[in-house]
């Protein structure tokens, strides 16, 4: 007989309205942001959250956790989720256990408990899109609306530079800098700032929506339509940019503002560029985190992977 399952799925909304152990999340969100330096933990959050309520439902103190329970929360996790969620949701779920330890709720660290599932390069199903794509969802912007014209340079500013959705919706009309033709981008993951060339083309796109855009106390460059005098919120994005994909009829694993930024790093891969390049154009300090974005084929590696007189098998 089966039993009933004592977690719920991280990434969903839970199961009960409030979860358990509201203040010891307190202090986690409170580490999360002033000692690791995340600025949205949302994900670890969920994660923690779905595991106390576990421990909640099943009777057991924070200060018991036993290997059974961890085992348990992962198991059921896999059933919800595909093996790559389960890797994500593994790396949240050992940092909540290293707070743990640290803060010495528990007397020791168990996150050497939390199994893992194996990933390979590239098992990933694509999630960029080629460059005629990339044209395709452009051309299927009306730009004659103010919606339009808006949702033109979002996807713009995500082709051209890989932006993350965050850094697109913290843009502020004082960030671009005209006559000096740069951008300043400040809600950057990392915490630090970035300039970028203002390219004509973004430029024009830019100002076509500028010139429509209402007039509101928010320094936010975009608004939302329905709320037209607020900034557009993060789900808005994601809507706005995974609607453009599909209207242009284009299949793509995961849609939304980051399939640009794959699409970015895959474009400058096949062009050949060099990898820290690749690295600093989409603003990533660990060269294996840019390696993530990329889906290696044989023929753009074959002249550094074969010797001369070598053949492939």
């Amino acid at each position: 007989m089966n039993q009933k399952p004592l977690s719920y799925p991280c990434f969903s909304p839970p199961r009960q309205k409030k979860c358990p152990y509201q203040e010891l999340l307190a202090m986690y969100t409170e580490h999360l942001l002033q000692v690791r330096g995340v600025l949205e933990p949302t994900r670890q959050l969920r994660v923690a959250a779905s595991f106390l309520s576990l421990l909640d439902a099943s009777g057991c103190r924070v200060e018991e956790i036993s290997t059974g329970a961890i085992q348990t929360f992962m198991t059921e996790q896999g059933a919800y989720y595909q093996r790559t969620t389960v890797a994500s949701l593994a790396s949240s779920m050992r940092g909540f256990l290293r707070y743990l330890a640290f803060s010495r709720v528990v007397p020791r660290d168990l996150s050497e408990f939390v199994r893992r599932p194996c990933i390979f390069q590239g098992e990933r199903e694509p999630r960029y899109l080629q460059d005629w794509q990339v044209r395709r969802v452009l051309e299927s912007v009306d730009r004659t609306t103010v919606r339009g014209k808006r949702n033109y340079a979002i996807l713009l500013l995500l082709t051209v530079y890989g932006l993350r959705g965050r850094e697109i919706r913290g843009l502020r009309l004082e960030d671009i800098r005209w006559r000096a033709k740069h951008m300043l981008i400040r809600t950057r993951k990392c915490g630090d700032m970035m300039e970028l060339p203002l390219i004509d083309e973004v430029a024009e796109a830019l100002l076509a929506y500028l010139r429509v855009r209402p007039s509101t106390e928010h320094r936010h460059v975009f608004l939302g339509i329905q709320h037209s005098r607020l900034p557009l919120r993060s789900s808005s994005l994601q809507a706005i940019v995974t609607k453009a994909i599909e209207r242009s009829g284009i299949t793509v694993a995961h849609p939304g503002t980051h399939t640009f930024r794959y699409s970015r790093a895959q474009s400058l891969f096949a062009a050949q560029r060099p990898l820290p390049e690749i690295a600093a154009t989409l603003g990533h300090r660990d060269l294996r985190t840019t390696l993530n974005y990329l889906s290696f084929t044989v023929h753009p590696l074959r002249e550094v992977a074969l010797n001369a007189g070598e053949d492939l098998a």
